[in-house]
């Protein structure tokens, strides 16, 4: 089956969900959409080399690593989209994986990455059987199909349950994922990778997951989040008690 069939399943098949079970507004709560314009026009979206786009808007995203080839985000960690990440993450709301996938599509397109393999964030196996299922591979898979690579989830698993980060520091969230994860050279070394998730505040999983495809051999390992801060938008350590 050809890229573009696939596509056009996938994209058939969350229409008929939404009919048989019609979406409301993450944000507001209106019927009738995943998220409504009005709440979509307060999303401070960022820009990739726009200039005539607000200071805010600049994209000013820090590599979390050296490990990292390139990492940039979608919005601003506020407002609108925290609640559509939290909707996603607790509340079971798993159309938005969907709605976010076709934002970070329209990233990429901007952008002039080669990617091979899409890995999300892996969760630990308890973390999924808590939650039934991972946030991350609910935007990474359409996102695969959409641009066309290969969706490898088995290339990088969790090998340590690690504690919550919500409300740890910076560096407390550092030690914390400090080599949680193991890559599988035989899937991953020499390919360009895509790592996606669903937030950065400090990138210290994003940086960690990079540091475990990189000790594999993979060629490059590029990340991308549906949200994030900028330097001129930073993250108030307040922020880490919510992510």
């Amino acid at each position: 089956m050809n890229q573009r069939a696939i596509e056009f399943l996938h994209s058939g098949f969350w229409k008929v969900l939404d009919w048989i079970y019609p979406p409301v507004c993450a944000g507001c709560g209106e019927p009738g959409y995943r998220l409504c314009q009005v709440c979509k026009d307060k999303i401070k979206f960022v820009a990739i080399n726009e200039g005539h786009n607000p200071d805010w808007a600049v994209l000013q995203a820090q590599n979390p690593s050296p490990d990292c080839t390139d990492y940039k985000f979608v919005a601003i960690y506020e407002g609108v989209v925290r609640e559509c990440i939290h909707a996603l993450k607790y509340e079971n709301n798993q159309a938005l994986g969907e709605m976010f996938s076709e934002w970070v599509a329209d990233l990429l397109c901007k952008m002039s990455w080669q990617i091979d393999l899409i890995i999300p964030v892996p969760l630990s196996a308890e973390r999924v059987r808590q939650r039934g299922y991972n946030q991350s591979a609910l935007i990474a898979k359409p996102l695969a199909i959409k641009i066309g690579a290969i969706y490898a989830p088995y290339g990088l698993k969790r090998i340590r349950n690690t504690p919550s980060q919500v409300g740890l520091s910076a560096q407390e969230r550092r030690s914390n994922v400090e080599g949680a994860f193991q890559a599988n050279p035989k899937v991953v070394a020499g390919k360009r990778v895509l790592l996606v998730d669903d937030v950065s505040t400090t990138g210290a999983t994003i940086g960690a997951c990079a540091a475990a495809l990189k000790s594999a051999q993979t060629a490059d390992v590029f990340g991308v989040t549906v949200a994030g801060f900028t330097r001129n938008f930073p993250f108030a350590e307040g922020t880490l008690n919510q992510v």
